[in-house]
């Protein structure tokens, strides 16, 4: 690309991503990163309470979004040289498919039971926000193109391969972006290797088999990631303890106690009661809102809700106590005692002893049925075969299934809980 007359984004992973002012589909994707409804990604952060362990995970989804919409170009290019592809339809769904996240992603979703891949529709679809007038002044189908690509209903495959798959650019790129906002020396891959050796066969996305050992390393750089990173025990602490706030907030609300902050009608109260809001009010939404309740919430009359909102502001978190997988009496027998323990104290158990299962396998293996598909190796006999049958290593991060629960205490019962919980162990591997 001549980058004379273009805008430029300084990327620290991908370096420079230039958009061409002089190409329609830059100059669309150019007026979606300027719309309130991708900005507001810009106040989301990417990992969520990762920060609290990794100072330097500040990132967002917004820095995310510009990463995955350059590598689905990439990807696309490779795979469509003749221009044909619908190269509109999947730059925008690149750079727009967090649109709908609310604060603290996943988090709250869990919490909710608002899933962003519906907000993300209807902010494509609604004729109420920039984005979707912007896509309608690029082209009056684009917005349904987008959304096929998202749900997999394209006529073409390959483009919600790029999008969401075991092999996209989703994950190509928030494995080096949180790999260098959190400054561990795991989850590099070669980046690089994998983009040469795309091809596509019959409209799907496949990988040469001279980049096998590429893809292995790039599994390996996932699965280490998620028990180093994702999974960590003091970021999933500050998850429950998050969950816990706000269940609290919904059990004080519906006893009628009188908040000093955070009516009833804030968009952010009815999201957290479940309600599906308006897209323009689940797009005003970010992290901020939440850390702002937060900080009036440690300062309200209701001692538990208090004491969990000053942790999570002041950073004093739960301490994390793992169960025995071999334990005799079983995950909820711990449990159980835990429980006991903690009401002897004169505590609240559903509170002061948080319980988190955590749990990830670094790849999917192909299972007839089952909506994922298997990472595909294109043969240099023309032959597609999933890579677990080829690769003993990805046959082995497909059998097993990384898990583990613990407790999560006040610093005050850590001991005690201890005692209760018996020996610490290692992750089950399943």
């Amino acid at each position: 690309m001549n980058t004379t007359g273009a805008k430029l984004f300084r990327d620290p992973v991908h370096d420079i991503i230039p958009l061409d002012q002089s190409d329609p589909i830059d100059q669309t994707l150019f007026a979606l990163i300027n719309t309130p409804e991708v900005q507001r990604l810009r106040r989301i952060r990417q990992l969520g309470m990762s920060f609290l362990v990794y100072h330097g995970a500040e990132h967002s989804r917004f820095t995310h979004s510009m990463g995955v919409c350059h590598l689905a170009r990439k990807m696309h290019e490779r795979l469509f040289h003749d221009g044909d592809g619908d190269r509109l339809a999947l730059s925008c769904a690149a750079l727009l498919h967090d649109i709908g996240h609310g604060p603290f992603s996943h988090v709250i979703e869990r919490i909710s039971g608002v899933h962003h891949e519906s907000i993300t529709q209807r902010v494509l679809e609604g004729s109420g926000t920039a984005v979707h007038r912007i896509l309608l002044e690029a082209d009056e189908s684009l917005p349904n193109r987008i959304v096929s690509i998202l749900q997999g209903t394209h006529a073409i495959p390959a483009l919600t391969d790029i999008v969401s798959s075991q092999l996209d650019a989703d994950r190509l790129d928030y494995i080096l972006r949180d790999r260098l906002a959190t400054g561990v020396r795991i989850g590099d891959y070669d980046l690089g290797r994998i983009l040469e050796m795309l091809r596509l066969k019959d409209g799907a996305l496949v990988v040469h088999e001279r980049a096998q050992e590429a893809i292995e390393g790039y599994l390996l750089a996932r699965f280490h990631m998620y028990t180093q990173v994702y999974l960590h025990k003091t970021s999933r602490s500050a998850e429950r303890m998050l969950a816990a706030a706000i269940e609290r907030v919904r059990e004080l609300r519906a006893s009628g106690f009188q908040f000093r902050y955070f009516p009833a009608d804030l968009p952010l109260a009815r999201l957290l009661q479940g309600e599906v809001l308006e897209v323009s009010e689940h797009c005003s939404l970010d992290d901020t809102d939440l850390w702002h309740a937060f900080k009036h919430w440690a300062k309200e009359a209701d001692p538990i809700l208090a004491e969990i909102s000053a942790g999570l502001v002041n950073r004093q978190l739960y301490k994390t106590i793992s169960i025995a997988a071999d334990d005799p009496r079983g995950e909820a027998g711990v449990i159980a005692d835990a429980r006991d323990e903690v009401e002897s104290a004169g505590e609240d158990p559903r509170y002061h002893l948080l319980v988190d299962h955590s749990r990830d396998t670094g790849y999917r293996p192909y299972q007839p049925g089952l909506k994922t598909q298997p990472i595909r190796i294109l043969e240099e006999s023309g032959h597609v075969r999933p890579i677990e049958t080829r690769s003993a290593i990805v046959k082995s991060l497909g059998a097993h299934l990384h898990e583990r629960s613990r407790l999560c205490v006040p610093a005050r019962l850590a001991e005690r809980i201890r005692s209760v919980a018996g020996p610490q162990s290692a992750p089950r591997l399943i």
